[in-house]
């Protein structure tokens, strides 16, 4: 059963506090858990060394005790550009929902310092990832979960059927341990 979850939020204005229907939603699945949700830094205009270096802030702040990451659109890709450089010990699972694939051949997204290495499916190859999307979402269309199943050949993809780009009903299908 998990202990703590890590939520990273995706871009863009952010709901009000309680008002987040995937937070919400993992809080009512696993209401034992922790469920860490740190504001991530200028989410209107994300900075990628910015939220770099939040998101590690709140790792190493993590216990020693058994957790999972969340992350939602860019807070899903940049928990995976993180965990490129540093796997924390007892990280059990990743799971992105909606999370955009950057990859290094598109320039604008090169330059913006958001595209994961090329390496990533190796780096990552013994890390359980889940990538969860809606065929639906017109936020981050579902293309970019397939490009991520692409470039990490080991995760496991769940597409839904519906829930947009910020789709809940994956939270009963026992993707965390």
């Amino acid at each position: 059963m998990v202990q703590r979850i890590l939520f990273l939020h995706g871009a863009g204005p952010q709901p009000a506090p309680g008002a987040n229907p995937l937070l919400e939603a993992l809080r009512k699945q696993w209401p034992d858990a922790d469920v860490v949700a740190p504001d991530l830094p200028r989410p209107e205009d994300p900075d990628p060394e910015l939220w770099q270096e939040a998101i590690g802030r709140v790792v190493r702040a993590i216990p020693d005790e058994p957790w999972v990451i969340v992350g939602h659109s860019l807070g899903g890709s940049e928990a995976l550009r993180f965990l490129c450089n540093r796997i924390p010990t007892l990280l059990q699972r990743v799971v992105t929902v909606a999370a955009p694939c950057w990859c290094p051949e598109h320039p604008d997204v090169s330059e913006q310092g958001f595209a994961l290495p090329s390496t990533v499916g190796r780096t990552l190859a013994d890390l359980e990832i889940v990538v969860v999307h809606a065929e639906d979402d017109d936020v981050v269309p579902p293309a970019h979960a397939h490009c991520l199943i692409e470039r990490l050949p080991s995760a496991q993809l769940v597409l839904l059927p519906s829930g947009g780009h910020l789709p809940t009903s994956w939270t009963d299908k026992g993707l965390l341990p």
